[in-house]
Formats: C-alpha cells, structure tokens, sequence
C-alpha cells in the first residue's frame, strides 16, 4: 500500500508542478470552481424541467438523486479513510485554488462529475456527441483537482469510480423498483377510486 500511495504522490507532484502551461493556470482553476457553473446548470434544469415530457423530468430528478447518494458515500468514505489533501502537506507544490482542512480521497467533485455523467450517458446513449463530451467534462474536472493541487490522482480516480457506482445503482433502482412503486401506486389508486 505504501508503494502506491508513493506511485500517487510522484503522479501527483509531474501533474501538478511539471505538466504545466500559462493557458492552463488560468482554464484548470476556472473549470474546478462549481459557482461558474452552477447558476447556469440550475437554470438549465428548470428550463428543461418546465418544458420536458415526465421522461426527461424524470431523468432530471434521478441525475440530482445520483448525485446526492454519490455525494453522502464520498463524505463516509473521505471521514473513514482520513487522507489529508496534498496542499496541507506536500512542499513546493503549485497551489492555485481555494485549499479546505476537509478530507482529500475521495474527491467530491470527481464523484458528482462522474455520477452525473454516467446516468445522463445512459438515458441518452443513442446521442454519441453527447455521450463523449460528457465524459470529456468529467475528465478535466477530475483533473483539475490535481493540477491545481487539491487532490491526488488516486482521489479523483476513487471519486470517479464511486461517482460511477452511485450511477450505475441509481440506474438499476430506475429500471426495477420504480416502475413496480409506479404500478403499485397505479393498483391503489383505482382501488381507491372503485371504494
């Protein structure tokens, strides 16, 4: 284990001081910082929410359940594993955005990128364009983690992976338990109008 957490800090210290360039210390900081998006992607959703069939609305609300389930197992896991992010304790590192006392593996932001970007990838997977770029976003948000000094590589990976899981578990929750609750809810319904 002591082999790979040193594998990660080198990974770490050429993404973050050696793979550099003046475009991207002004782009990564922009890109990792969730108040520039998070008007445009709230207004975004009511807009698709006002004026979608229950499908999309649907989607729409299970994309924020994924998210948050995503979110709530990234706290327990950032609080049982205790890792200190690199900014608190690695020297002659490149810092560039805001560096918190919270928990560095998993990233949260890794994990709420990816737990979105699984879900909508699968409700519209017949839209390749959208399929990639969506994963294309998540990736350089899991990177900018990195390059900005906040998160190891090893972070934005379990981030990611447990952003997937969340998905991936959301997904099924979606195809087998709701659609019985929806028939469930259908059965009492008439019998209650039949009493």
């Amino acid at each position: 284990m002591n082999y790979i957490l040193q594998l990660d800090k080198g990974l770490f210290y050429i993404l973050n001081t050696k793979i550099t360039a003046s475009f991207l210390d002004f782009f990564m900081p922009f890109i990792t910082t969730k108040a520039n998006f998070i008007n445009i992607i709230i207004f975004a959703w009511l807009i698709i929410f006002i004026m979608s069939k229950w499908k999309e609305r649907k989607a729409l609300i299970i994309v924020v359940l994924a998210v948050f389930a995503s979110d709530f197992a990234t706290d327990i896991l950032k609080n049982f594993v205790q890792r200190v992010r690199p900014c608190n304790v690695l020297p002659d590192i490149r810092i560039l955005a805001g560096c918190t006392k919270s928990f560095s593996f998993p990233s949260g932001h890794a994990t709420n990128i990816f737990a979105a970007a699984v879900y909508l990838s699968y409700i519209y997977r017949r839209y390749v364009p959208i399929f990639f770029a969506l994963f294309i976003m998540a990736t350089l948000v899991a990177y900018s983690r990195v390059y900005v000094g906040v998160h190891y590589p090893l972070d934005v990976a379990g981030g990611a992976l447990v952003g997937s899981i969340g998905a991936l578990l959301v997904i099924e929750i979606d195809k087998r338990l709701i659609p019985v609750a929806v028939l469930w809810f259908n059965k009492m319904r008439i019998e209650r109008m039949k009493g």
